[in-house]
């Protein structure tokens, strides 16, 4: 797997916009050990209230100063291109006009499709007179990106691997949202996505809680087998059928440490020789 993804926008907001969705959705509890981890994601939605509020009201607040902000770079303040490493923001290049900005966005990401940084993109650079200001990843803010990529054992508590989920429906939202006034009004059709698979994950859930209580039973007198799957970012593999509690707590702690991931934090001066994906 690539350890750094490379993405190249142009910022339309007077600043980069400090409450996003991803800050409660890096922090979704995982789902390993059955009640525990459901008591946590009922914690996580008052999380998850805040931030949208957080959202949408910075969004507001970036969409009323938008025509402000046009003018003043019109009038020559400049455009700004953000570099991220999955979302994580590595650096900064001020452009003055918005033709150069696209200009410069387009072979960036060129160049980082075959390149692990800026390494030979002087050149780029100079050519739109563009400065460049790289911003050093947060050390924590990377092992949440670790922890998002690493696969895990989970302990499958209800009967039946869930259709629908909390997290297919994070997923449905796109992770510019509101980034400039095209997206969102694009938006609108996935957050009304969002809403049907939020209440389909609702009413699932339910039902398996209904049915939680005898199937608990059973696994406790071993009339029933635990099953340890390895939980990957986009799948999930066969699980292993325990029996007993202890056994698959063990099963599945060993899944876990057998594949954590530990990435190198990535840099746009000093990035690891590797290949990467510009999305």
């Amino acid at each position: 797997m690539p350890t750094t993804s490379w993405t190249v926008r142009i910022r339309w907001a007077p600043w980069s916009r400090v409450v996003r969705l991803r800050v409660a959705g890096d922090r979704w509890p995982r789902l390993s050990e059955g009640p525990f981890s459901v008591a946590l994601r009922l914690v996580w939605f008052l999380l998850l209230t805040v931030v949208l509020l957080g959202c949408w009201l910075e969004l507001l607040l970036v969409l009323v100063l938008m025509p402000v902000v046009l003018v003043a770079r019109a009038a020559g303040r400049g455009w700004r291109l953000e570099i991220s490493a999955r979302r994580c923001c590595a650096g900064v290049i001020h452009v003055s006009g918005l033709a150069a900005a696209r200009r410069l966005r387009r072979a960036l990401r060129e160049h980082l499709g075959s390149n692990s940084g800026l390494d030979g993109a002087e050149a780029l650079l100079a050519a739109e007179k563009a400065e460049f200001t790289p911003v050093a990843i947060d050390p924590q803010r990377w092992r949440l990106v670790e922890r998002r990529l690493s696969p895990y054992g989970r302990r499958r508590w209800l009967l039946w691997r869930r259709k629908l989920s909390f997290q297919d429906a994070m997923d449905s939202l796109p992770s510019g949202l509101g980034d400039d006034p095209i997206s969102a009004i694009i938006a609108i059709p996935f957050l009304l996505l969002f809403v049907v698979l939020f209440c389909g994950a609702t009413l699932e859930l339910a039902a398996q809680l209904v049915l939680f209580p005898f199937v608990f039973l059973l696994r406790m007198c071993h009339a029933l087998r635990w099953p340890v799957e390895l939980v990957r970012p986009n799948s999930v593999e066969p699980p292993d059928l325990i029996r007993g509690t202890v056994a698959s707590v063990h099963a599945r702690r060993e899944l876990t440490a057998a594949h954590a991931l530990r990435l190198p934090v990535p840099s746009l001066t000093s990035a690891p020789r590797e290949t990467v994906a510009v999305s």
